[in-house]
């Protein structure tokens, strides 16, 4: 049972993530047709590498200040960032107004997952840590397919800003009110303010701190979270974004590819979170195992791929298994570093996949689709080869105390 509190720690991060989802998803479904028609291709690959080139800022950057200034005050920064972003992007009639919207928000929602991280993962009750981080890191997908879907039902570009600037209204909405009532993170307060810290604490359903063990080895962990997360990010985002633009013609099926891609991610964060629950060392192995190998299948079929009955399962499995991996990094993250930097650190995880992912969209620009796939093919082996790794020398993270002093 969780207090209310909670509960409003719990709406302030799903709306702010899927608010994410959304944004993450407007370039890639520009560059597909939607928003101001048609884009040569030079300017598509510009438009597609807004958002992995200012993401990694504002993950950085708001991950420092989260373990300076608090969980609580990053939120309404970025709220405000991506919020004014998005007013841009629905009133832009132009592709230089439009990519200036785009990268306000684009580093706004990328300041949102590690303070939501931190703080849920600090503030949940232990036995439920990793389902909630689960659960909530999955309204990113939910949001990406929720605007693809909307897209590929209204093909007017006026009533797709109308849209877009509807859903972000009722989500600043909600984001407001949550955000108001949101917990501090009492861990992050117990280094500042012992007082405020136990006060905090005495209002969540906080029933243990958990399981005492030895700090992780920094070394292991920052390799093997640096693997699974270049391999989980980067394949994430070709497959679902970007194969779509550069693979397939027509603004219809590249739509249609992403909200396949984004309906197998979400439907899987839900069958993930109860399971990982059970042990993080067996579930990021098999994730990445299985995640290969659906790999290794799609190549093997490309040359049916036009054919959407054989493609579009594909794709919804590989993203399904996508998703238990990126299940693996938001629940393995956040417990794997000390309180105290705990947001810097996870954003100098991310920074790994935040770099190689906009090179490699420009790198793939010119693949043909066998190519493209069997790039894929490579980045899964990088993150099964790293969830081996953590299986025979990882620690086992279920139920442990993560305030590692």
């Amino acid at each position: 049972m969780l207090t209310r509190k909670q509960h409003f720690m719990l709406l302030s991060s799903a709306s702010g993530l899927t608010f994410w989802g959304m944004i993450a998803t407007l370039g890639p479904l520009t560059a597909a047709g939607s928003l101001i028609g048609t884009l040569p291709h030079g300017m598509k690959v510009l438009i597609l590498l807004i958002g992995p080139i200012f993401v990694p800022f504002g993950n950085f950057i708001t991950g420092l200040l989260s373990d300076i200034i608090g969980r609580k005050k990053i939120f309404i920064i970025t709220m405000m960032m991506y919020g004014a972003g998005i007013i841009v992007i629905a009133l832009s009639q132009t592709f230089i107004l439009l990519a200036i919207g785009l990268m306000v928000a684009e580093f706004g929602v990328g300041g949102e997952e590690i303070p939501s991280l931190s703080l849920i993962s600090e503030d949940s009750p232990v036995s439920q840590r990793a389902k909630w981080l689960t659960i909530i890191a999955n309204f990113d997908n939910i949001g990406s397919a929720v605007i693809a879907g909307m897209f590929i039902v209204v093909t007017n570009t006026l009533f797709d800003r109308v849209l877009l600037l509807v859903s972000a209204v009722v989500l600043v909405i909600i984001m407001i009110i949550s955000r108001i009532n949101l917990p501090e993170s009492y861990k992050w307060l117990e280094s500042r303010d012992k007082e405020k810290s136990e006060i905090q604490k005495s209002e969540l359903y906080i029933d243990t701190e958990g399981i005492k063990s030895k700090k992780p080895s920094y070394k292991l962990s920052l390799f093997v979270l640096l693997s699974i997360a270049i391999s989980q990010y980067t394949t994430f985002g070709l497959m679902a974004y970007i194969i779509g633009p550069y693979e397939f013609s027509g603004t219809y099926t590249n739509e249609m590819i992403i909200f396949i891609a984004l309906v197998g991610a979400s439907v899987a964060g839900f069958i993930a979170a109860p399971l990982i629950s059970r042990g993080r060392k067996f579930f990021t192995l098999y994730s990445y195992l299985i995640g290969f190998l659906s790999t290794v299948t799609i190549l093997a079929f490309v040359p049916l791929l036009n054919n959407v009955f054989i493609f579009y399962p594909l794709l919804f499995i590989n993203m399904m298994m996508s998703e238990f991996a990126w299940a693996s990094r938001t629940t393995l993250e956040p417990e794997l570093f000390p309180t105290k930097y705990r947001g810097t650190l996870i954003g100098i995880v991310r920074l790994g996949p935040m770099i190689v992912y906009p090179v490699l969209i420009y790198l793939t620009s010119s693949l043909n689709l066998y190519n493209f796939i069997l790039l894929n093919v490579l980045l899964w082996a990088l993150g099964a080869a790293g969830a081996i790794t953590w299986y025979v020398k990882g620690l086992e993270t279920t139920n442990i105390d993560i305030n590692y002093q």
